[in-house]
């Protein structure tokens, strides 16, 4: 019975999701239209896209729109947008699995995946050719697998967990640290493993592990590192750093709004951006980025010199900066989503693609009453959120597991904050993860009243 629950439940999710998808695909525009660009190179048989030397993206989401593309020639953006919501659903079903590993409740992967009913907006971003859909699912996989591994350590384990590892890696490159909360988990795992050892025969993490987790990441990473090599002389994943930092230390607003400071880098910069006839605007990101590429510097040098420039700013004016970091890394727990994705509007550009437009209206009504647009409805979930974990944390079984979750949220907050202006965009790739925290607590809360019933 339970199992069908869940079932039911996943199955209302799907319907929401595909009601969604009906509305029509979202425009092939700016960094949808970079995307569709790069995944043309891929279907043409330059499948490290050295034709676009550009060292802000990472291959895995072209590849995933060409071969989308190769399959549907005449409709892709259907087959894009089907897929993307399997793959939606498919995230929820992993959040579930995850609340599952952590507390031993089966309970608690229903309990999950109903937490996930409410969330519309996220499920819009099926519709776009956006790599946030294929990148939550991946992560949710590798967290998944990491649990695994953690509970019952095998070198198929670890080299699976490596493998989803590199995969969401070359997704998007903002994981490429989230090691750290792993090997916090892993160790508090080593230690109790260590003092029950007496106990019974217990697998023990070996050295080779690792070992085997770095050479599989660094097999898959390599071809693409190679590329950006021979592209622009050393090897790396993305060179995206420069223009991010320009943002939160130029900007007004959520950034720190900093003046330009007085050294060699930004004289250089300045005078680079000059020598183009139409006037920049130097807190313009992709202004400054467009102008220093026609001054002759390719795509990573001009990131590394905008970096330079931007950490030259920041060290003279350090308060300032920690101050507006301190504010975005909360914001990005309270930014409201204020608009909704354009889909299957027509004056959008498909680039001459299928489209479709045959919206719900119920689900018209549910997402102009998105929960998300809240500002003060995300800062009480935030606060739920917090209430799970420290819930979580005095559960000795479920004490480690609270910890790693908390890293991870930490994590994401964080590199965010620093790097970026704050935005849904970047906030719901937690959601399903979120879900997770509050489908455990309250499975194990239950739980604990049960046998509390059952002993009066």
């Amino acid at each position: 019975m339970r199992h069908l629950i869940f079932l039911c439940v996943l199955l209302l999710i799907a319907t929401k999701t595909y009601a969604i998808i009906l509305s029509g695909p979202v425009g092939i525009e700016r960094d949808s239209l970079g995307y569709w660009n790069l995944s043309t190179l891929v279907m043409q048989g330059d499948v490290l896209m050295m034709q676009e030397p550009i060292a802000y993206r990472t291959p895995v989401y072209p590849w995933f729109l060409a071969a989308c593309r190769k399959v549907a020639l005449e409709q892709p953006l259907w087959l894009i947008s089907i897929l993307q919501g399997t793959l939606y659903v498919g995230s929820v079903y992993l959040a579930a699995r995850i609340s599952l590993r952590i507390t031993k409740i089966p309970r608690s992967q229903t309990l999950t995946a109903i937490f996930m009913i409410p969330a519309v907006a996220a499920a819009q971003y099926t519709t776009a050719i956006l790599s946030e859909t294929l990148f939550v699912f991946l992560l949710l996989l590798h967290l998944l697998s990491l649990l695994n591994y953690a509970n019952s350590p095998t070198k198929w384990r670890i080299a699976w967990s490596a493998i989803t590892f590199a995969i969401c890696v070359l997704t998007r490159p903002i994981v490429q640290l989230i090691w750290i909360a792993h090997l916090g988990l892993l160790i508090y795992f080593a230690i109790r493993r260590k003092r029950i050892n007496k106990l019974q025969e217990i697998r023990f993490y070996k050295t080779r592990h690792a070992g085997i987790a770095i050479c599989i990441i660094l097999f898959i990473c390599s071809p693409f590192l190679v590329r950006n090599y021979l592209l622009f002389g050393k090897p790396f994943l993305t060179e995206f750093i420069g223009r991010n930092l320009w943002i939160v230390t130029f900007q007004d607003g959520s950034g720190s709004n900093l003046p330009m400071p007085s050294t060699p880098a930004s004289d250089e910069l300045q005078k680079r951006v000059t020598l183009v006839n139409s006037p920049v605007d130097l807190r313009s990101t992709w202004s400054v980025s467009n102008q220093l590429v026609q001054s002759g510097l390719n795509d990573a040098a001009a990131d590394g010199l905008m970096k330079q420039v931007a950490v030259e700013a920041i060290s003279d004016n350090r308060m300032a900066f920690a101050k507006k970091t301190a504010r975005r890394i909360i914001n990005y727990w309270r930014c409201a989503n204020t608009t909704t994705l354009r889909q299957g509007d027509p004056d959008q550009d498909y680039h001459s693609q299928t489209t479709w437009m045959h919206p719900i209206e119920p689900m018209k009504v549910w997402l102009e009453n998105r929960f998300s647009q809240s500002v003060i409805g995300n800062t009480l979930l935030t606060c739920g959120l917090a209430l799970a974990l420290i819930y979580l944390l005095q559960n000795p079984l479920t004490r480690p597991y609270a910890l790693w979750l908390g890293l991870i949220f930490s994590y994401f907050s964080v590199v965010t904050g620093i790097f970026e202006i704050p935005d849904y965009r970047y906030r719901f790739v937690l959601e399903p993860l979120i879900a997770s925290s509050f489908g455990s607590s309250l499975a194990i809360l239950l739980s604990q009243r049960r046998r509390e019933a059952k002993l009066v």
